[in-house]
């Protein structure tokens, strides 16, 4: 973002940036969202095995003509250590959280469920990521499985939390997942504050070497997005994992259920 053309582009806002990225992140006129621009010179497979080996920051830097930098070291990735096994006598409590999306597809924000739990040393452990573009049908259709999933191999207590973004927008659509998981401990949590304000307890943990992964594919792109937040394109898995910490170690202090009760 400080090379020539970044610093031209802070001092002329008005400057017509023509931007040919690897792969199509919206439909176009002679290709489709995730096509490559120039398959005969840089395949599909290609592109799709160098996105595996890159940061996300180096990708969109390189591929995508979309810089990004990388975080300042709120989250060391090197003190997130991996156990192959998950020792459940040691489980206190146990939250899966959704940070869901606005929209689905395109280039928009992910939704992400971290499945999170609290160990009687005092350590922490993210057992599972989920995350897509979906849509709201998608998007619930995922949701209960996955807590149905989540309770067969989990003891109580198992808690579900659910973002609530800000508007009506965002209560309605947190009534409606709760709704759907009759049966289940789920609640809503309204969010305030910035994002990196709310992660900071958990980093905390992080920093100390509290917080362990089970071993998942869903590891890349989990360290990826701490490695780089808060200035990465993506913090949907950050949120979910600071929202299900929160919920471990402190509650919440908004309850749809209790509300309507």
């Amino acid at each position: 973002m400080d090379d020539p053309v970044g610093r031209l582009i802070q001092r002329c806002p008005d400057l017509k940036v023509v931007r040919y990225p690897a792969l199509a992140v919206q439909d176009e006129k002679y290709r489709r969202i995730g096509e490559p621009l120039f398959p005969e010179l840089k395949s599909l497979d290609f592109l799709l095995r160098q996105k595996s080996l890159m940061t996300e920051s180096g990708w969109e830097s390189e591929y995508q003509q979309s810089p990004i930098i990388v975080g300042g070291g709120i989250f060391p990735i090197e003190k997130f250590r991996t156990l192959s096994v998950l020792d459940r006598n040691k489980i206190t409590g146990s939250c899966r959280y959704w940070d869901k999306a606005a929209t689905a597809g395109g280039d928009g924000a992910y939704t992400a469920g971290v499945l999170m739990h609290s160990m009687s040393d005092g350590t922490f452990v993210v057992e599972h990521v989920i995350r897509g573009r979906w849509s709201a049908l998608q998007r619930e259709e995922i949701i209960k499985p996955m807590a149905r999933n989540d309770r067969a191999k989990i003891s109580e207590p198992y808690d579900i939390v659910i973002e609530q973004e800000p508007g009506s927008g965002g209560k309605e659509s947190a009534e409606s997942t709760i709704r759907m998981l009759a049966g289940y401990r789920v609640y809503a949590d309204r969010v305030t504050g910035s994002k990196e304000v709310r992660a900071e307890p958990y980093a905390a943990q992080v920093q100390a070497g509290n917080v362990f992964l089970i071993a998942g594919d869903w590891q890349y792109q989990f360290l990826d997005e701490h490695e780089s937040f808060p200035n990465g394109k993506y913090k949907d898995q950050v949120d979910a994992s600071a929202g299900a910490f929160a919920r471990l170690t402190q509650g919440l202090q908004y309850n749809l259920d209790a509300m309507a009760s």
